[in-house]
């Protein structure tokens, strides 16, 4: 076994720190995004060196991941700090944050306020790790907080580029924002307005960190190109929401290409200090870095330069920052040096680890298991953490919730997620071939693994439940009209904070296919049990003939069986039909009083994904229904999915209007 690879000293000190010259200053205005994209050849060499080594890992499966998770010197790292103490949110972000608050004078000495913005945060592990360190080395500083990421509640956004792990979001939602449009997407060319516009001409920050990353895994060998305009995007709202002095904390990745080459030059030129950092909780094998600056210059000398660079990037994508000749041979040199440091130290991870996984792991793991103590032991030396640490929490634990991403086997949620979407590059390239029946197969063997059979659901038990009075009465004190957002449209539900969102994946997986027939999946039986219960609940002390069931008029073929109404008929022999969508205007001859309203949304449209079409038809239908009911009526609802904020939330300001509320399964 190289016993090099374990190092435990060498992982703490990966770090480069750039020597700023004199003629390092910013090119002119007019020089902006003029010339073509250019490139140097020492760095274009070094990506195709590490690229090639990269690619030894593209036949590799799912078994790489968990090789990898378990041979990482720093895996034990976690479970060290949660002996000591128990932050809000412990993960590996929380763990390199920690790291470069410990390396790097981030927090003024003598500040008695500090203001931080944290950009594309989610889980919030950065402002855990803020809070725990600002409480133990300066506990009396006033310290005010906001944050941004993709939205995990916009149902819009695809699983695999948003974190659905809410566990510190939703207790903190007040200190979160998500832009006019409401996805959180700071690359929307109007976030950074809108941010100034809710934080105040005048609100700047002491510190901003941009953890942002884009899925690379379908062309790992271009992630820098393809995080590039989100990192420009990061850049930009940092530098403009920066007091002057402050410091930023930038993810990034490798520095081959121009325009990345360009923004590192930029920030040497903005700021005092620039350091590039891999902490050693970073996965040695990937490229991820740190750039720490230290000492912004301040907006008032930039505005009409960060102007000019809004305005510009997103259309002069072929088009260099800077001309080759505008950036010194001196900073050249540097960044050389910075880029060679970085991807010595990952190839001969990836050459490592290779090694390791053609060894039985039983001839290594007692030596394995020994560094990994020694590294975690070293960690929480080096960062100070121990047992005696006092620090206030950012909410009340009670007030934490179990999110819908949380796995009840407690497996790894980044493992949860591989098991669903087999994120690695070999399965994607076999996506792209699936058949069909091959895709079906592929659906069912990621369902058992993710969702086992003893986790399904048992068609025969007793699947209702009653809202408990004290329930409804909160609802009805609550103040709906803050309540609406408006954001950008919806055309396709890729993701909600009411189901877990890898079975929502799975489910579009197979349900958005040409081949699949609406008329196939039609319900053809209902949960018996459950349409009793609800009728011995609708009846309690009266006669079925004392009501009347009012139906909407039948709408297309979809709706002429109806299992639900069918049942609901045995029971109440007074049956009729109408138009709900213009109930203001006709003249009834239904009885005034014990009316039980049934509306089945379900036949409505063609589609196994009716929830994001028929919003406003039902808003509409319910709207006019509630006005034509009178005390004591009734109410059904059949819905096929409630899977977004606004179909929930109408459902939910309904309950208030009634003393009983049940739900109930239909199959």
């Amino acid at each position: 076994m190289n016993t090099s690879f374990f190092d435990v000293n060498n992982g703490f000190e990966k770090k480069f720190s750039f020597v700023h010259e004199k003629n390092w200053t910013l090119p002119s205005e007019k020089l902006l995004f003029k010339e073509p994209l250019w490139t140097l050849e020492s760095l274009m060499f070094m990506k195709k060196e590490l690229n090639d080594t990269k690619s030894l890992l593209n036949d590799k499966g799912e078994q790489w991941q968990e090789h990898t998770a378990r041979i990482n010197p720093a895996k034990l790292v976690i479970n060290f700090i949660r002996d000591r103490i128990q932050p809000e949110i412990l993960t590996q972000a929380w763990c390199k944050f920690y790291e470069i608050l410990s390396n790097y004078r981030l927090i003024p000495e003598e500040a008695e306020n500090f203001k931080s913005l944290h950009l594309c945060e989610a889980p919030g592990a950065f402002i855990s790790a803020l809070n725990c360190y600002l409480c133990t080395n300066h506990s009396a500083i006033h310290w005010k907080w906001f944050a941004n990421t993709l939205n995990p509640y916009y149902e819009g956004i695809n699983v695999n580029d948003v974190v659905c792990d809410d566990r510190l979001l939703f207790p903190t939602i007040k200190h979160w924002y998500f832009g006019q449009d409401d996805t959180g997407d700071i690359t929307n060319p109007k976030f950074s307005k809108d941010l100034n516009d809710f934080m105040g001409e005048k609100y700047f920050f002491d510190l901003i960190t941009a953890d942002g990353s884009v899925n690379c895994t379908e062309n790992p060998a271009e992630q820098e190109e393809t995080v590039s305009e989100l990192h420009f995007a990061e850049l930009l709202v940092a530098l403009h929401n920066l007091s002057p002095g402050a410091n930023f904390v930038l993810k990034k990745f490798t520095v081959f290409e121009c325009n990345t080459i360009c923004k590192m030059y930029f920030l040497n030129c903005v700021f005092k200090q620039v350091h590039v950092f891999k902490p050693f909780t970073s996965k040695s094998g990937n490229s991820e870095v740190y750039v720490i600056c230290l000492g912004y210059v301040g907006i008032e000398t930039l505005n009409a330069y960060l102007t000019r660079v809004s305005e510009t990037y997103r259309s002069m994508k072929s088009k260099a920052m800077f001309p080759l000749e505008a950036i010194p041979e001196s900073f050249m040199l540097q960044l050389q040096e910075c880029a060679s440091l970085f991807v010595e130290q990952q190839k001969k991870t990836i050459t490592e680890n290779i090694h390791l996984y053609s060894i039985p792991f039983a001839n290594y793991s007692l030596e394995l298991r020994e560094v990994q103590r020694l590294c975690a032991a070293e960690y929480l030396k080096r960062c100070h953490i121990h047992r005696n640490m006092i620090f206030d929490k950012l909410f009340p634990f009670e007030n934490q919730i179990v999110s819908n991403f949380h796995d009840k086997n407690n497996r790894n949620l980044r493992t949860f997620r591989f098991q669903a979407i087999g994120e690695v590059f070999e399965n994607l390239e076999k996506s792209k071939s699936m058949s069909r029946q091959d895709v079906i197969l592929d659906v069912d063997k990621r369902m058992n693994k993710c969702f086992p059979l003893e986790e399904k659901r048992h068609l025969e038990d007793e699947e209702w439940c009653l809202v408990p009075k004290d329930i409804i009465n909160k609802m009805r004190t609550k103040g709906y009209s803050k309540w609406l957002l408006v954001g950008k449209k919806i055309s396709f539900i890729q993701n909600s904070k009411f189901c877990n969102p890898m079975l929502l994946h799975l489910w579009n997986r197979i349900s958005y296919d040409p081949q699949v027939e609406f008329r196939n999946y039609l319900p053809t039986a209902c949960c018996y049990w459950d349409i009793n219960s609800l009728s011995s609940l609708i009846l309690e002390n009266c006669f079925p003939e004392d009501f009347c069931i009012i139906s909407e008029a039948q709408i297309n073929e979809a709706s002429e069986d109806d299992p639900a109404l069918n049942k609901l008929k045995e029971t109440f022999k007074k049956v009729f039909s109408c138009n709900f969508s213009s109930l203001e205007g006709q003249e009834t001859d239904f009885p005034k009083q014990n009316r039980i309203i049934y509306i089945n949304c379900t036949s409505w449209i063609k589609s196994l994904h009716q929830e994001i079409f028929i919003k406003h038809c039902l808003a509409d239908i319910l709207s006019k229904v509630i006005k034509f009911m009178n005390l004591g009526d009734s109410i059904i609802i059949c819905f096929q999915s409630l899977l977004t904020r606004y179909t929930n939330g109408l459902l939910y300001m309904l309950l208030s209007l009634f003393e009983k509320v049940i739900f109930s399964l239909i199959l």
